[in-house]
């Protein structure tokens, strides 16, 4: 290949390391080059800019030479974050909605599944294998606290957060020890349930019931 373009192309095969795999320099350089070659069409030479000690084209006359602001190449991280997958288990139809309201509005949460009961919710957690289960204490069948119990050891990568109207330390220890990883008072759940939430999926706790 005899073109500028050809000349860039073949000294960038020349400077491919194969220990090291791909010269990201090069690659960056050709496809720079090749942009702005095609936008302006200004010499490739000068599209790579002038004074680059590693250029290996001649600088030569093109048909247009139009201005064009200098441009950077900037690697943006990647801005996406995974969807927390959550489970809700209450069996008050009223607190159930607004849970999932709240949950909803939150455009990083997902509800895949709705218990109405412990045991429910114990069968929902094994099959769905959620990030975080947000459960009730008093439902009928069986107590949220044995449901976490038992979610503890069929589910144990799922995060458990205890939604209770009780404040009491008595309630928060139960729940502690049933395997829970956060309490939320059901008065404060517009405020403390998404940082709950979000706090658990990381590994982390959240006890801030005052």
């Amino acid at each position: 290949i005899n073109s500028p373009l050809g000349e860039l192309h073949n000294e960038y095969r020349n400077n491919f390391d194969y220990r090291r795999g791909c010269n990201f320099v090069w690659w960056r350089r050709l496809v720079l080059a090749r942009t702005r070659a095609r936008l302006t069409m200004i010499p490739l030479a000068n599209a790579i800019g002038p004074g680059d000690p590693s250029s290996p084209l001649t600088p030569h006359e093109g048909l247009f030479k139009i201005p064009v602001p200098e441009v950077s190449v900037a690697l943006l991280p990647n801005l996406t974050r995974p969807t927390i997958r959550i489970l809700v288990a209450d069996d008050h139809p009223t607190i159930l909605e607004m849970v999932k309201n709240i949950l909803k509005a939150h455009c990083g949460f997902e509800v895949v599944g709705e218990a109405r009961d412990g045991q429910h919710a114990v069968s929902l957690a094994e099959s769905l294998k959620p990030d975080v289960i947000v459960i009730n204490v008093t439902m009928p069948k069986m107590s949220g606290f044995e449901a976490a119990r038992r979610i503890r050891i069929h589910v144990p990568d799922s995060a458990i957060v205890v939604l209770s109207s009780h404040k009491d330390q008595q309630f928060i220890e139960e729940a502690r020890k049933a395997g829970a990883n956060g309490y939320v008072k059901k008065s404060d759940a517009d405020e403390q349930l998404i940082r709950a939430i979000e706090s658990t999926a990381k590994g982390e706790e959240f006890f801030l019931v005052e």
